[in-house]
């Protein structure tokens, strides 16, 4: 009776991290992200962004920190020799949002491919530049 006692009420103390552990598992199955990732930066904090390839892009804020976007879908014509543009009313960058591939038309620039952001992870400088290495190979 006392082994029983002693399971259950250790099956009890148990299930709270069970059930937070699937529920943190469920999010990143939900939305393909990590749990240190976000869904928005501030606008007036973005430094400078830097194309990876047509799934990532770098965005480099101001204070040294570093955020990769992975986008959900490949980009068309997204290169990291392209200007990129985004709009937004609020002043953050979200998940939700989309940015613009311009397309050097020589006396100026004209919109192309739309592509829907995704979420913002950190990752160090260190990180962000192997990534950049890579995809110059």
């Amino acid at each position: 009776m006392n082994k029983i006692r002693r399971f259950l009420r250790a099956a009890v103390c148990a299930a709270p991290l069970f059930v937070g552990a699937t529920l943190a598992h469920a999010e990143t199955e939900a939305t393909g992200t990590e749990a240190s990732s976000q869904r928005c930066v501030a606008i007036n904090r973005i430094d400078q962004l830097k194309v990876v390839d047509r799934e990532n892009v770098l965005f480099y804020m101001r204070g040294k920190e570093v955020y990769l976007n992975q986008l959900p879908h490949p980009c068309p014509g997204l290169s990291r020799h392209k200007t990129l543009m985004y709009r937004t009313s609020l002043n953050q960058l979200c998940d939700v949002d989309v940015i613009t591939v311009l397309e050097d038309i020589g006396g100026g620039f004209m919109p192309g491919a739309s592509c829907g952001l995704g979420a913002f992870t950190p990752i160090s400088a260190e990180e962000a530049e192997t990534l950049l290495d890579e995809a110059r190979k």
